[in-house]
C-alpha cells in the first residue's frame, strides 16, 4: 500500500521491513535514528519510499550527537 501526502510517496512499515528484508522494529529503530525518514499516522509509522530506496545499509549518528560523544564529560547527557 502507497500512500501521498504533500507530494512524496510513502509505503508501510511492514512494506519497508520487506524491502529491506528486517523487521519492522528494526524499521522502527532507523526511523527514530534519522537513517530513514517517515511520519507518524494514527495506524502506525509510514516510510518514505525515496528514502527507502537510497539507503545504503549504514546507520549514521547524527553530527552533534557524535560530536557530544566525543567531548561530553556528563553521564547525564544520554549520549553514553
Amino acid at each position: 500500500m502507497s500512500v501521498t501526502s504533500d507530494e512524496v510517496e510513502y509505503v508501510s512499515l511492514s512494506e519497508a521491513a520487506a524491502a529491506l528484508s528486517t523487521t519492522e522494529t528494526r524499521v522502527l529503530m532507523l526511523l527514530k535514528r534519522k537513517a530513514l525518514e517517515g511520519m507518524p499516522t494514527d495506524e502506525g509509522w509510514l516510510v518514505a519510499a525515496a528514502s527507502l530506496a537510497s539507503y545504503d545499509g549504514e546507520e549514521r549518528e547524527p553530527e552533534n550527537l557524535l560530536q557530544c560523544r566525543n567531548s561530553c564529560t556528563s553521564s547525564r547527557c544520554g549520549c553514553h
